[in-house]
């Protein structure tokens, strides 16, 4: 008895296809999205100077600014704090060269917003709230250096951290797509680059012109060394040269 070849080759079974690469970092949405929009949030509450927004209909008086700054650094730290397990292994080791350029680029942030507010390109209620501690506490040191460290805390450490999370770490890769920790960072697309160009130009609308020419920069930042901790320092150098000058000058509509 005689056995019949098979008409075919036996079926082989397809391996799986090797799952996208996970570019974290951890808890994602959270750890990139929910700091950001816990400040934000808390922000709305922040009086202005003429009565105007959350803060004036709630009945706030400007007066309190300092109390709502300390609850949106207080909050916002804690949370932070929280996803510091899944960030400590992905923002990398730092390279030496970003915050120098990050000071340097507190010149042409300076002159270019002084530009535009001295043109008058500001539309009404876009402005800093311009909080100037020395008018509010006068002699009262000890108040004035608590919020002055207050102040510093949010400028240098914690605005950098969670500003760079949102849109380097969420959104500009949630642009190129919607699971954002299988994107690399620092990878840019023209879509990713004008959306970094528009959230500067709406997120800080009193200085418009700088902050989208500042904000390109850093994303070069980003694709020229690949580590979220580059873009946090240099954001950070910037931040604090600002701060600095801010002093030397009153000029606090910067702020």
């Amino acid at each position: 008895m005689t056995h019949r070849a098979p008409d075919g080759p036996p079926q082989s079974r397809k391996p799986d296809a090797p799952a996208p690469a996970d570019h974290g970092p951890g808890h994602p949405w959270l750890t990139c999205l929910v700091p950001m929009l816990v400040f934000l949030l808390i922000g709305i509450l922040e009086p202005s100077r003429n009565g105007g927004g959350a803060g004036g209909w709630l009945g706030i008086p400007y007066e309190r600014y300092p109390v709502i700054y300390a609850l949106r650094v207080a909050a916002t730290l804690l949370l932070l704090a929280w996803a510091w397990p899944s960030l400590r292994g992905w923002l990398g080791q730092p390279t030496w060269w970003p915050p120098l350029l990050g000071l340097a680029l507190v010149v042409p942030w300076v002159v270019l917003a002084t530009l535009q507010h001295q043109a008058g390109w500001v539309l009404a209620g876009t402005g800093r709230v311009a909080f100037n501690p020395f008018d509010s506490f006068g002699n009262d040191s000890g108040l004035l250096w608590a919020y002055l460290g207050v102040r510093c805390l949010g400028l240098v450490v914690l605005v950098p951290i969670i500003e760079e999370l949102f849109l380097r770490g969420f959104l500009l890769r949630f642009v190129i797509d919607e699971h954002f920790w299988r994107v690399p960072f620092g990878i840019l697309t023209a879509a990713s680059a004008g959306t970094c160009a528009l959230y500067a130009a709406g997120s800080h609308p009193s200085e418009a012109v700088a902050a989208v020419g500042w904000f390109a920069i850093v994303s070069g930042i980003a694709a020229a060394t690949r580590k979220p901790i580059d873009c946090i320092l240099a954001h950070a150098a910037t931040n604090l040269a600002l701060g600095a000058y801010v002093l030397a000058t009153g000029n606090w509509w910067l702020l």
